[in-house]
């Protein structure tokens, strides 16, 4: 067993799991030692701005050589520095977007009311200036609850996303029955903004009675996850003035929700890779995000025992501001 605790110089921990090492008291007053009689090494060494403690224990190649062991330390030192850089560059981006979210809500706020109406002598009078305010204004102040929520909806989405996407095998799952089409029309309505603003129509083609009578089991906050994710990015990389037409079909357990959109283009070769966390395409490159939503789709869904694939359609394309455009229909199945 390896035991190891990767500090920066600083003081700040990258990575450690030495407190899971039951002879931890043999250490307290050197570190710098061997104790022979338990099968155990204990070393302390810097590399650059990194100060690693290792602890060996019944590991007889690396015990008996001190040039394996000299040569494990410094691999434990070089993976812990770009492990950390690289959930912290995922931490930042994650940071940057919430950042972003908060920004457009302080600004729809002070849109309604300036600092000074929210900065009154006491509680009471901040109070009361707000409440002028509505009063005079109470189609802005309807305004502003709507796009707060909507907002509030998106930081939620992010949350879920950054759970899913570093603690996704320990999300609690529970699967209920449910009616398929009410389920989408309450996760795209905070999108229906978004997409009138760009002209873009979103059609349900599923008839009331058919979701009623063919309901399906899902995990709705896995499900929600996925989707809002899936429409967030819709509003970026849909063609402008163009419809999204949604259908289901269910045949005993088995069911196909289908999304076709006329979408930037996706190449034969892309089809996998903008599921991974990070890529966005190489025709999405002007619109690009962060490259983690369809990332976050499929593991939520995933979880849940479903899959999205996609099945562009080459022959119906456009072009659009130099953008191409094909129609892609994405496919939500079970696995």
């Amino acid at each position: 067993m390896i035991y190891f605790d990767i500090k920066q110089k600083s003081g700040e921990v990258i990575a450690s799991n030495i407190q899971k090492c039951p002879h931890l008291s043999l250490f307290k007053e050197k570190r710098n030692i061997t104790i022979k009689d338990k099968n155990l090494k204990s070393a302390v060494a810097e590399y650059n701005l990194i100060i690693i403690w290792l602890i060996v224990e019944d590991e007889p190649d690396i015990l008996k050589s001190s040039k394996l062991f000299k040569k494990t330390i410094k691999v434990y030192a070089d993976l812990s520095h770009d492990f950390f850089e690289y959930y912290f560059s995922k931490i930042r981006v994650h940071s940057h977007t919430l950042r972003s979210i908060q920004g457009k809500m302080k600004q729809k706020i002070d849109g309604l009311a300036s600092k000074k109406d929210f900065h009154g002598k006491d509680y009471v009078e901040s109070k009361s200036n707000i409440a002028k305010k509505i009063e005079s204004n109470i189609d802005k102040t309807a305004d502003t609850i709507c796009y707060l929520n909507k907002r509030v909806a998106e930081i939620d989405a992010h949350i879920e996303g950054f759970d899913v996407l570093y603690m996704g095998d320990k999300q609690d799952i529970n699967l209920e029955e449910v009616n398929i089409k009410k389920v989408l029309l309450n996760i795209v309505a905070p999108f229906l903004d978004d997409f009138s603003k760009k002209g873009v129509r979103v059609n349900f083609i599923i008839k009331d009675d058919y979701a009623d009578t063919n309901k399906i089991k899902v995990d709705y906050k896995m499900f929600n996850l996925a989707l809002c994710n899936f429409f967030d990015n819709a509003i970026k990389y849909s063609k402008p003035y163009s419809e999204i037409d949604i259908t289901f079909l269910k045949n005993d357990n088995p069911f196909v929700l289908k999304v076709s959109m006329m979408s930037l283009r996706i190449d034969q070769d892309e089809l996998d890779l903008i599921f991974d966390e990070g890529y966005s395409g190489r025709h999405a490159a002007h619109d690009a995000g962060d490259g983690v939503g369809m990332s976050v789709m499929r593991k939520a869904l995933a979880l849940t025992k479903m899959k999205i694939e996609i099945d562009p359609n080459y022959s119906e394309s456009e072009t659009l501001n130099k953008q191409k455009f094909i129609r892609n229909v994405f496919i939500i199945s079970e696995l």
